[in-house]
């Protein structure tokens, strides 16, 4: 039987349930990822998942296998090479989210046209989506009692079996086109452009780099990580989401080797279980998403639907402030510093995607989407789950919410975690000229000519969302 293992954010070899099955099952296998232009998270996320696809088809090659890359519309690449190839099962990782809750829906039409088998595997996650039930039988909704109940279960995660020597089997049926040679047209194209260049700089991709990072991790930094992961000019955080985020490394694998750390090593549990609560916020993301589909486009809480004014292109000064923010011209250095960071390197501080994120929605009265659009553009570890419910957790609208009255002051908050402006001046090279004392608000105390201004007012926008909240209110008070 010949089986084909479609690819979507599993970039890895090892701790792969969907491929391990049908090696047990098939003697001829064919793994394929399917590139679609029109079915993508956005530019950064898939300059990396080229770099990733190409690593792994030499890791693949290095193992005596072949992986496949081939492009075009899914659902017509698809119905080709089974019939091509006369494939009888398709065995694939269910992934959440845009875009492939729709891919996914494509194979399943195109399974049951051509009577193919096709076998999901929802294995990425540490337990069940449907079994992380509150004593209701119902989702949680906080994090906090999630968190508790998935830290007693620890113990039911399924294991991941070892790594398998060959990968011969993938290299049976010999590919007629060189797609198992090479990357896919546009994405060996997409390689070659500067800012994607400029970006993958920062990076080293692959499953071999991202448990080198883990392993770096572990034994310089996670110590200190309780500590350092608020200050954003320290490397005080694991840097492994884009890594996670294609699969590269399996998010139950790293939650293993952190159980064995409590028993085998010196290190300090609670330093163990505070990084492992960060890693279950991944988990918590997700299976919000899984229960809650809606909230990818739409607020958790209904009533936030229109609070925040939405990105139009007939308000030119909306569209100006929003461009602004985009480019890291909001004057104000702590929001200007992060957007740069995310510009040049796909990646931000969590601690400045707040930051950033509350600016966009609370001082700019700008619709959360808008955000998270542009965030799954430039960031290289956008994900459908963490981007959503990292934009309402911020914004106020979603499932253990940031109190929506509460408003991060960005000067306050740059004085406290880069006190020294360390952060302020690697993004920002134009206020290095500033001393500590005014870097975080050049304008304030300094003459109008040696500085620039917020594009917005922060008091006079904190006041007016606080305005607005109160009128949100005492309107569902009333209704």
């Amino acid at each position: 039987m010949k089986t084909l293992v479609w690819l979507q954010r599993e970039l890895r070899t090892q701790h792969h349930p969907a491929l391990e099955a049908a090696f047990a099952e098939s003697k001829d296998i064919i793994v394929a990822y399917f590139h679609d232009p029109k079915q993508t998270i956005g530019a950064a996320n898939t300059v990396w998942l080229a770099k990733s696809l190409n690593q792994l088809q030499q890791d693949f090659k290095t193992r005596n296998g072949r992986l496949w890359c081939l492009e075009g519309n899914f659902e017509q690449q698809l119905e080709e090479l089974i019939q091509a190839y006369d494939i009888q099962q398709i065995f694939y990782t269910f992934q959440l989210g845009h875009p492939f809750k729709a891919m996914q829906q494509q194979a399943l039409s195109v399974s049951r046209r051509l009577k193919v088998h096709l076998r999901a595997f929802q294995t990425e996650n540490w337990l069940p989506y449907d079994q992380l039930l509150n004593q209701s039988g119902r989702p949680y909704k906080v994090f906090t009692p999630f968190y508790n109940r998935l830290s007693q279960r620890l113990t039911e995660l399924t294991p991941l079996s070892a790594p398998k020597e060959t990968l011969e089997k993938t290299a049976v049926t010999v590919c007629q086109t060189q797609h198992d040679q090479q990357l896919s047209p546009s994405l060996a194209k997409l390689l070659t452009h500067p800012w994607a260049q400029k970006v993958m700089h920062h990076w080293q991709v692959g499953e071999q780099q991202a448990w080198s990072k883990l392993e770096a991790f572990i034994t310089d930094a996670l110590a200190s990580y309780d500590h350092d992961r608020d200050f954003p000019a320290i490397e005080g955080t694991s840097q492994l989401s884009p890594h996670l985020q294609f699969g590269e490394i399996h998010s139950r694998a790293i939650v293993f080797e952190l159980l064995a750390l409590e028993t085998e090593s010196n290190m300090s549990n609670q330093a163990i279980r505070v990084w492992l609560r960060q890693l279950a916020w991944r988990e918590f993301a997700r299976a919000i998403l899984w229960h809650f589909p809606q909230t990818e486009t739409h607020p958790f809480q209904a009533k936030f639907e229109g609070f925040y004014r939405p990105l139009s292109e007939d308000d030119s000064e909306q569209s100006k402030i929003y461009q602004a923010w985009c480019e890291g011209r909001t004057g104000v250095p702590i929001i200007d510093a992060g957007m740069e960071q995310l510009w040049q390197t796909g990646w931000m501080h969590n601690r400045v995607r707040m930051l950033v994120a509350s600016w966009l929605t609370k001082n700019a009265d700008i619709d959360w989407r808008a955000g998270a659009r542009w965030f799954n553009e430039t960031l290289v570890d956008a994900d459908p789950a963490n981007n959503t419910l990292g934009w309402q957790w911020v914004a106020g609208c979603g499932v253990d919410a940031a109190p929506y009255y509460r408003l991060f002051n960005p000067v306050r908050q740059s004085e406290k975690f880069d006190t020294n402006g360390t952060y302020l001046r690697q993004w920002l090279p134009d206020f290095r000229q500033y001393d500590d004392k005014h870097i975080h608000a050049p304008w304030q105390g300094m003459s109008a000519e040696k500085c620039c201004y917020p594009i917005i007012d922060l008091a006079e926008s904190r006041q007016y969302h606080l305005e607005k909240v109160a009128e949100l209110k005492s309107s569902s008070q009333t209704h």
